[in-house]
């Protein structure tokens, strides 16, 4: 897979949240099991934007062999109040949409991953939890 870089063209869908919220993912192929982990840049009903500051090399040799596709923990990302710790955990897939390598002025990978198949349940705690935190915003200027 040629990595896109993010050519400045606003291409958006949806109202992104601008939230650092800690991340788990993994590739999905058979020979790749490991975990990341990232912090969010942003987030939004159609997907995300992840600030890598680890293995981003690995991450990006492992991502340009092939067309692999991405998957999210999403009780880590957004937790639910009832949720057990032993549970399993809930993972949605996603595809990566654009990649930008560190740099000198951001040491930072940042990667954007479109969400794909995701269940309707998914979709709507996503939704919800951006929604709660535009309002949590809103009344802190009452």
């Amino acid at each position: 897979m040629t990595l896109k870089a993010f050519d400045g063209k606003e291409r958006r869908a949806y109202v992104r949240l601008e939230k650092s919220l800690p991340v788990r993912f993994k590739i999905s192929a058979k020979q790749m099991s490991k975990t990341y982990t990232a912090t969010t840049k942003n987030i939004s009903q159609g997907g995300l934007c992840l600030e890598i500051r680890e293995d981003t090399q690995e991450l990006l040799e492992n991502l340009s062999a092939t067309d692999h596709k991405i998957g999210i923990d999403l009780d880590a990302l957004i937790p639910q109040p009832n949720t057990a710790a032993s549970a399993t955990p809930l993972w949605i897939n996603s595809r990566m949409d654009w990649a930008r390598k560190p740099s000198k002025k951001n040491s930072a990978m940042l990667m954007g991953l479109e969400f794909e198949g995701v269940t309707e349940e998914a979709r709507k705690r996503i939704y919800d939890y951006i929604v709660d935190e535009f309002v949590k915003r809103y009344h802190e200027y009452d």
